[in-house]
């Protein structure tokens, strides 16, 4: 048997050199697998975990908007007490949650007897037999979402579709028409406030005048509701719904109303003073 120099067999040498690759080929498969394995447990982590939390910041968005349309039904409340047992103030915690609470929309109401051009008509004195308030809705506003307190009704708002979710005590029946309108208006400098934490809206019951349609001697074509509002649509659907209003028309932010009841219109303007205090 051949030796080389260092006394090893050259039959013995070569017969060792396929073990050791087989042996590299086996650690490489090793390296990989374990590469790979980690890989997927790392991917479907990042996957879980990221679902995970949009997830709970979807589920979070939802109770936000959910503790805030409970406040607003304690808003609700607490502002018809104001106009049932005449108490001269409430107050409202509402939980901002990230969002905003402001006195900034305008909605334009305006009830009185029109004639068969279409316009008001007016007394001896030229001045029209209609009476026209402003409002400042409550509003709560994140994201697209948005929750308003609106003469005397609140709604839900998500993109652009707005519904009522609270109605107001619009009444007709047996030749007679009851509108309380809510007017709110801010009471003080702020307007408006937004971040995190607890707000609280203070109500308190302002002069409430009361009108009454036809005016006496006269004979009007129709008495009518207008409001102008962000949610017109939403007050078109009430109208169309409710007894006691016909020829509901809705077009640019305005929806115009016919009072069947109207042989007597009463109206009834409850001001009420909100202030938003942190």
């Amino acid at each position: 048997m051949s030796r080389d120099g260092g006394g090893v067999p050259a039959s013995r040498r070569d017969a060792g050199a396929p073990g050791r690759a087989g042996s590299d080929a086996r650690a490489v498969s090793d390296v990989v697998g374990y590469v790979l394995v980690f890989a997927i447990v790392t991917a479907t982590i990042g996957t879980v975990f990221a679902v995970g939390m949009v997830g709970l910041e979807e589920r979070q968005s939802v109770e936000r908007v959910q503790n805030v349309e409970r406040a607003f039904d304690v808003l609700d409340d607490n502002l018809r007490d104001l106009q049932r047992y005449e108490d001269p103030s409430r107050a409202t915690e509402i939980r901002l949650g990230g969002g905003t609470l402001s006195l900034a929309d305008e909605t334009t109401v305006t009830v009185g007897q029109v004639g068969a051009d279409g316009e008001w008509e007016t007394d001896a004195d030229g001045s029209e037999l209609a009476v026209e308030r402003r409002i400042h809705a409550v509003t709560y506003t994140s994201g697209d979402t948005e929750i308003a307190y609106e003469m005397g009704a609140w709604f839900r708002t998500d993109g652009e579709t707005a519904r009522m979710r609270s109605s107001p005590r619009f009444v007709a029946a047996d030749g007679r028409t009851t509108l309380p309108i809510v007017r709110t208006r801010p009471d003080g400098d702020r307007t408006a406030t937004s971040g995190d934490g607890t707000v609280q809206v203070s109500a308190t019951a302002g002069p409430s005048p009361r009108y009454a349609y036809p005016a006496s001697g006269t004979d009007p074509e129709a008495v009518q509701v207008r409001i102008e509002s962000p949610r017109a649509e939403a007050w078109a659907r009430y109208l169309e719904d409710t007894d006691g209003f016909v020829d509901v028309d809705v077009a640019d932010g305005e929806v115009v109303a016919t009072v069947e009841e109207d042989e007597t219109v009463y109206v009834r303007v409850i001001a009420i003073d909100v202030a938003i205090r942190r």
